[in-house]
């Protein structure tokens, strides 16, 4: 056996073809630097034509003074719900800013009344929720990278459909859609919508990012393991959970155990702590925290194959996590 432990980035897509995945601001590959802007023509008394190009619009404040989730670096500016008015000649609005569970639908729409084209990627949105003062990433984790924009004038709108009678077994899928968005498993509580990108009078290192803030009224959601849950074995302290490969065993195997650990246990870094929201979309995370109970202490899970690890690999340290209130420390072993 060949013992690794886990990347501290949560929920990363390892599907192939997908470029970009993760939070953050911009990857660069998002958004596409295009040089041509339109042009003022005036005619002069010797009928020649004086150029101008627009400047980039002044819009929004620095990525470091905003409200609302953190930005990457090469985000420089953000429009974000604090600052939006009627007069902001760009930013990103809801239909309404408070909805209702279990089932809520919110449309979200980018306006472009500014006379630049911005350059932006419909399906790198990103959506987070706020407890006790800190942003959490939830998704998408994976989206496609085509070259899209908005012109002067244009707009575009997404639809989020959130619909929790709907949270059961399956393995929710975190994908960038460019327009209709469907979501499961988020409990009452704020979350930010954003998405980001580049006038056409600007570099893709010097980003434009928008946010607009969603109310959800409704319970907490409850961390429920996956269908793919086979089998499960008590010894002693110690559970194991057995799930189902889906294939004919050809593919690498990756066991995991997740250790509670005691309150006065010293870890060498700061935990990283998790939410309801993000470990439901973690098969590892739903197949082993979901069965701690009274008395447990481990909880091994066996079964996943390689690329269905939601981690990464090759970490020199185990993944140490803050979940409701105890700390747990996550490591792997490949067979």
């Amino acid at each position: 056996m060949r013992r690794r432990a886990l990347l501290s980035t949560l929920g990363v897509g390892l599907l192939g073809g997908c470029v970009a995945d993760g939070p953050g601001g911009s990857d660069g590959g998002s958004t596409t630097d295009r040089t041509t802007a339109p042009t003022t023509d005036e005619p002069t008394a010797d009928d020649s034509t004086t150029t101008t190009t627009p400047r980039t619009p002044d819009v929004g404040v620095p990525a470091s003074e905003t409200a609302g989730p953190p930005w990457g670096d090469d985000v420089m500016r953000v429009v974000a719900w604090p600052d939006v008015t009627d007069g902001t000649p760009i930013a990103m609005r809801p239909a309404t800013q408070e909805a209702s569970l279990p089932t809520a639908m919110v449309d979200i729409t980018l306006a472009n009344e500014t006379d630049v084209r911005f350059d932006t990627n419909f399906h790198h949105w990103g959506l987070w929720k706020r407890v006790d003062g800190e942003w959490f990433y939830l998704a998408p984790q994976y989206w496609p990278e085509p070259a899209m924009s908005l012109d002067t004038g244009e707009s575009h709108t997404w639809t989020l459909s959130v619909d929790n009678t709907q949270l059961d077994g399956n393995v929710i899928q975190n994908g960038g859609s460019k327009d209709d968005i469907s979501l499961v498993g988020l409990g009452g509580g704020t979350y930010a919508f954003t998405t980001h990108g580049n006038f056409a009078t600007e570099d893709y290192e010097h980003a434009h990012g928008f946010a607009a803030r969603v109310d959800l009224a409704g319970e907490p959601v409850e961390l429920v393991p996956t269908s793919d849950v086979t089998a499960t074995i008590r010894d002693g302290d110690a559970i194991v959970v057995e799930v189902d490969r889906g294939d004919d065993g050809g593919s690498e195997e990756v066991a995991y155990t997740v250790r509670r650990l005691a309150d006065d246990a010293v870890v060498d870094a700061e935990p990283r702590r998790i939410v309801t929201e993000q470990a439901l979309r973690s098969r590892v995370l739903r197949d082993t925290l979901s069965f701690f109970e009274e008395g447990v202490e481990r909880v091994h899970l066996r079964g996943l194959e390689t690329h269905l690890n939601p981690f990464g690999f090759d970490a020199e340290e185990p993944q140490v996590l803050a979940y409701a209130g105890r700390r747990y420390r996550i490591t792997s072993e490949t067979a």
